[in-house]
């Protein structure tokens, strides 16, 4: 009662009008519930990252994903995933979304922390864990008579994984005698493995040996003129470098080929499972469900729908997570934070044309230049696996509470 009682405080006792959540808001899904609630872009794209690694828990649970106002998701969602508006942070609206969703437990990441949504959870007892916790976010310097409603709000969480040690002491404050805030990090994007067949890497990999090689990956009509200028570029430098494209649309694949044959290009397709012979200068991947196969194979990626717009750009953590050192155009606003991360530790470098291209392939071409920035490249993607696994831990006991 105490606590909901400075929980009430902390809202403001804001009783906002009653509504109709079956108008607001889709059914709930049968079975159990997971909720998630993102409070920033990079929250999000750090949930939509662990929606990924859920498939690990048994059973897995249906997902309710929600997110802080003005916020959109980057990606598809998969089926099981029901995305939904967030409630207006009054009594009124949170109360109708708990008790209409009834979740078995929950998942907040970042800030801000809606009071009232706590509020909500706290009275229908769903046990939930924070991450990407600061201490600022739950204890501001500065407002000693809320410190009530502080700890209340810390109080709502069974499990916190802070940012950094500080965050860690301070929360622990608030919470004596409850499982101590984790010091663990962010939860954040990192990358999935990529799957390919073993047996035709085995396959690909001897026809490759001793060549240079590099992959254009998820190309778009536009961005191949300028690959394949860039691969003739480089012709100067590296007579033996192998190009590789795979377009986003590997039905174009058959197009494509034709048109480089008929630009004087010798191509080697993969449909048609032809040789990769010394005289090949472009490989054409005509066929899907080989991307994983090419990011193991080539050491460097350019990565496509980026150097023309309308696209957004791709995921750039999936070539990084298998070591490929990585170009990309400007156009990723889908993946912006992304990039930047990578960038910011030395693992991409942006290109903006075929001349560009060939500049930072030249540059890429030496190897330790290449193990450097693809080394970068994967210790970005390896941030957050802590907290990542420490979450599907959490997630997983409290499955097995369910199940007993």
């Amino acid at each position: 009662m105490y606590r909901q009682l400075a929980l009430s405080v902390a809202v403001g006792l804001k009783p906002g009008r009653r509504v109709d959540a079956q108008t607001l808001w889709a059914p709930r899904p049968e079975g159990l519930l997971l909720w998630l609630h993102a409070g920033s872009a990079p929250d999000l794209a750090a949930l939509c990252h662990l929606i990924q690694r859920l498939e690990q828990l048994e059973p897995m649970p249906e997902i309710l994903m929600t997110m802080q106002e003005g916020l959109s998701c980057p990606c598809a969602m998969p089926d099981h995933v029901l995305v939904q508006p967030i409630p207006q942070d009054n009594i009124a609206q949170t109360t109708a979304f708990v008790q209409h969703f009834k979740p078995d437990f929950g998942l907040y990441c970042g800030a801000p922390l809606r009071a009232g949504l706590l509020w909500a959870m706290e009275r229908q007892k769903v046990p939930l864990i924070l991450t990407n916790a600061r201490a600022a976010d739950i204890d501001p310097p500065g407002f000693r008579l809320n410190r009530p409603a502080h700890q209340a709000l810390a109080l709502c969480f069974q499990h916190i994984i802070c940012r950094d040690q500080s965050s860690a002491r301070r929360i622990n404050r608030l919470r004596p005698g409850l499982s101590p805030a984790l010091p663990l990090g962010r939860l954040e994007e990192g990358g999935l493995t990529p799957e390919a067949n073993p047996r035709i890497v085995d396959h690909l990999r001897p026809q490759l040996t001793g060549r240079p090689v590099w992959l254009a990956a998820h190309t778009r009509a536009g961005e191949e003129p300028m690959v394949a200028e860039a691969q003739r570029q480089m012709g100067r430098y590296s007579h033996r470098l192998l190009c590789v494209i795979a377009p986003s649309e590997p039905e174009r694949g058959v197009a494509l080929a034709d048109g480089l044959m008929q630009q004087g290009w010798r191509i080697a397709r993969r449909s048609t499972n032809d040789p990769i012979t010394e005289d090949v200068q472009i490989v054409v991947v005509d066929v899907p469900d080989e991307m994983g196969v090419w990011y193991r194979l080539a050491p460097i990626t350019f990565v496509g729908s980026s150097l023309v717009s309308g696209y957004g750009g791709q995921d750039p953590f999936a070539p990084a997570t298998l070591g490929s050192a990585l170009l990309y155009g400007p156009n990723v606003g889908g993946y912006l934070d992304s990039y930047s991360r990578l960038v910011n530790a030395g693992g991409a470098r942006i290109v903006k044309d075929a001349s560009s291209l060939a500049q930072g392939l030249q540059l890429l071409l030496a190897p330790d230049k290449a193990a450097a920035q693809a080394h970068a490249a994967w210790e970005v993607t390896s941030r957050g696996a802590e907290v990542t696994d420490k979450v599907l831990e959490i997630l997983q006991e409290q499955l097995d509470d369910k199940a007993f």
